[in-house]
C-alpha cells in the first residue's frame, strides 16, 4: 500500500521539488549517495521488483558518466594510467561518478514523481490556471499512450516485413525515421480528435470543478518540515559548511551533519510514510 501516494497533492509538489533542488546544487557526494538511497527505497517499497530495472539503468548512467568524465577530462593529481600524452586522473572519475549518481538519483525521483502525482492531482494543483492545467494533464497523458502506439508501429511494420529485424546502422536510422513520422502523424490525428471531442462535450476552463482534496493538519506539518529542511539544508550549502573538492585532491573541507541528516530524513519521508502505513495495518491484524 503506497500511502505516500495518498497525501495531499500541495505536500507532494514541495516535497519534490525540495529533492530535486537541493540534490542538483549540493554537490557533495554524500548527499547524492544519500538522495539515490532514499529514491531507491521508496521505489523498492510501493512497487518492488520494479526497483531492480531502475538500479540497472542508474547503474549504467554511473558507468557512462563516470568513464566520459575521466576521459575528456585530465584535472586531479592522481593518475591512474597514461596513454601517450594522455593523462588518466582518479580525480576526474570520481567527479564523473560523483556527477552520475546525482543523475541517477534525479531520474529516479522524477520517475517517483511520474507515478505519484497524476493528472487529476496536476489538475487541482494548477487551478488557478486552468488551462496551463489542462495541457500538462494532457502531456502526462499522451505520454504512455505514445510509448504504447510507437510499439505498435514498429510490430506491425517487423510483421509487413516478415518479422525480420533491421541488420545494420542505415536500416535501423531509415525504420526509426518511418516509425517517428507515423507517430507524428498519430500525434496530430489524435489530438484533433481530443480537441473535437472536448468541444462537442462543453468543455469549459472557467467552470467550478469539485475537489476530492483537503488539507489537513498532518500535511500541513510534513510541507512545513520539507520547507524547513530546505532552508536549512541551503543556508549550509551558502554558509560554506558543506564543502567537497574533486581538484586537486578528493577530501571534504567542510561537512554539516545536521544538514546531513536532515536531508536523509527528507529523503526517507516516503519510505518512512510507507512503512508506517504497513505497520499499522500488520497491528489492527493482529488484534482481530
Amino acid at each position: 500500500m503506497d500511502r505516500f501516494a495518498k497525501i495531499h497533492p500541495a505536500f507532494h509538489f514541495v516535497f519534490f521539488i525540495s529533492v530535486f533542488v537541493l540534490s542538483v546544487t549540493v554537490v557533495n557526494p554524500v548527499f547524492c549517495a544519500v538522495s539515490l538511497v532514499g529514491a531507491v527505497l521508496y521505489i523498492g517499497i510501493s512497487r518492488g521488483r520494479e526497483v531492480l530495472s531502475c538500479l540497472k539503468f542508474v547503474l549504467a548512467i554511473i558507468v557512462v558518466v563516470g568513464i566520459f568524465n575521466m576521459l575528456f577530462s585530465g584535472y586531479g593529481v592522481t593518475e591512474l594510467f597514461k596513454i601517450a600524452h594522455k593523462r588518466f586522473t582518479l580525480e576526474a572519475l570520481a567527479y564523473g561518478i560523483n556527477q552520475g549518481v546525482m543523475l541517477g538519483a534525479t531520474v529516479l525521483w522524477f520517475d517517483a514523481f511520474s507515478h505519484t502525482v497524476d493528472s487529476e492531482r496536476v489538475v487541482y494543483l494548477l487551478s488557478f490556471a486552468p488551462k496551463t492545467a489542462l495541457i500538462f494533464s494532457m502531456v502526462l497523458g499522451f505520454i504512455p499512450r505514445f510509448k504504447t502506439k510507437a510499439r505498435d508501429i514498429r510490430e506491425a511494420r517487423l510483421g509487413l516485413n516478415g518479422g525480420a529485424a533491421e541488420m545494420n546502422i542505415v536500416q535501423k536510422l531509415k525504420s526509426g525515421i518511418h516509425d517517428f513520422g507515423a507517430l507524428v502523424t498519430y500525434s496530430m490525428e489524435s489530438s484533433i480528435v481530443t480537441s473535437n471531442s472536448m468541444r462537442s462535450r462543453g468543455y469549459n476552463p472557467s467552470a467550478v470543478r469539485a475537489s476530492r482534496y483537503k488539507l489537513k493538519s498532518r500535511d500541513i506539518v510534513l510541507i512545513a518540515v520539507c520547507f524547513l529542511i530546505s532552508a536549512y539544508v541551503l543556508y549550509s550549502k551558502a554558509s560554506r559548511k558543506n564543502l567537497f573538492i574533486f581538484e586537486p585532491e578528493i577530501g571534504f573541507l567542510s561537512l554539516d551533519y545536521f544538514a546531513i541528516a536532515f536531508f536523509a530524513l527528507l529523503c526517507a519521508l516516503p519510505s518512512v510514510i510507507d512503512l508506517t502505513e504497513v505497520v499499522k495495518w500488520k497491528i489492527s491484524a493482529l488484534k482481530m
